[in-house]
């Protein structure tokens, strides 16, 4: 089976504004105990212009001096340095949602012509004969 993770985030559904807390855990199933060198749960929120076949002929001009903006960039510590148990285990987290600089937080959004959605990768430094943990 190897070593799994997941994030599950209570109230998925929810719309999170700046300055809220976006709470969940991290599940790390592993068939034996596991090494790590701490786990860190970054949030990447950017926005960036996505052209659709809709679009063609619209958007093009802009297209390629839009770049994604970054709103959101933070990282906590979610398990400092040791040894994951065999098993599954569950790490709580609370993530507070601080914007950068004077950006606003927009809400999730799938159009035709804009993308607007935020990632929350979990990342590892294992140890060097521990397997890696990235998902």
């Amino acid at each position: 089976m190897g070593t799994t993770l997941d994030i599950k985030i209570k109230r998925a559904n929810k719309v999170y504004h700046a300055g809220e807390m976006l709470s969940g855990v991290v599940v790390i199933s592993s068939k034996d105990s596991v090494q790590h060198q701490g786990v860190s749960l970054t949030m990447e929120g950017t926005v960036n212009l996505q052209l659709s076949a809709k679009s063609v002929g619209v958007f093009e001009a802009f297209y390629n001096s839009v770049k994604p903006i970054q709103i959101i960039n933070s990282t906590i510590d979610v398990l400092k340095p040791g040894k994951i148990p065999s098993g599954k285990t569950e790490v709580p987290f609370e993530f507070p949602l601080l914007v950068k600089g004077s950006k606003v937080l927009y809400e999730t959004y799938h159009g035709v012509f804009v993308n607007i959605q935020e990632q929350s990768p979990v990342m590892t430094q294992p140890e060097e004969e521990a397997p890696s943990l990235i998902q």
